[in-house]
């Protein structure tokens, strides 16, 4: 007989919360588009509205970080280069390695290397270990794993992923000076996999997104948050949206 799958602390928490979301919902109705997606995709919890406000107050919130001149930074998760491209207007003598596994998201990245020379476009994703995973081609939500209700018109490609330690030496990369990390739910063996090679404490600043959805990813959070916290400090944190991390001095 086969095992029935119990409910996910997120799936949970999601029809607990499902009156408050219903009544958001219509409150935001007239919503469309990317808001509309993101705010069904975090339940309208008031950490989204908080990060939406913050971003409305800076506009350059994600890319507001103090470099030095010439910084080594990495955009894993680059999709198409847009954050790629603001960072590199506000430090453009730094080199980013933007990292992008989806092929049709790659082309756009590498469009962007004539009018930005220090961008390298990197046609691969960083993880714990090497892999040629399906990826569910969505824009933005593009991901490995299966996060919402699977359907027939999701289109998917073969993808490479490659292990993080040894594309840091093959790069010949030191200390890193910004990583920012958005890829939908593969953050957590990734950073698990820095945290086990020793690698967490050779960057000096990270942006990253959590994904709630993911299996086990508030006890995960937490691990990882805990070793972060040893090297550096919390500079702010939109609750499974965005944080930002700064090395100690």
């Amino acid at each position: 007989m086969a095992q029935r799958l119990l409910p996910s602390a997120y799936q949970l928490k999601k029809v607990v919360l499902y009156p408050y979301t219903a009544y958001k919902r219509q409150q935001e109705s007239d919503k469309s588009g990317f808001i509309k997606a993101a705010l069904e995709l975090h339940y309208y919890r008031p950490a989204f509205y908080d990060f939406i406000t913050a971003v409305i107050k800076n506009p350059s919130l994600l890319s507001d970080v103090d470099l030095e001149e010439g910084a080594t930074i990495l955009d894993v998760g680059a999709f198409v280069g847009d954050w790629a491209e603001a960072i590199l207007q506000r430090h453009p003598s730094s080199t980013v390695y933007a990292f992008e596994p989806n092929p049709g998201s790659f082309r756009q990245l590498e469009g962007k290397t004539d009018q930005f020379p220090g961008l390298k476009p990197m046609p691969y994703g960083l993880g714990d270990e090497d892999l040629q995973p399906r990826l569910s081609l969505k824009g933005l939500g593009s991901s490995m794993y299966s996060h919402h209700s699977d359907d027939d018109e999701t289109a998917y490609v073969d993808v490479s992923i490659r292990a993080i330690d040894s594309v840091w030496q093959e790069l010949g990369l030191g200390n890193v000076d910004l990583m920012k990390i958005n890829i939908e739910g593969a953050e957590f063996p990734l950073l698990e996999k820095m945290i086990e090679c020793d690698l967490l404490k050779r960057v000096d600043h990270y942006l990253i997104q959590f994904h709630e959805w993911h299996p086990q990813a508030y006890s995960r959070r937490r691990r990882i948050r805990k070793a972060l916290s040893q090297t550096h400090r919390l500079v702010w944190d939109y609750h499974f949206v965005w944080e930002y991390w700064q090395r100690r001095e």
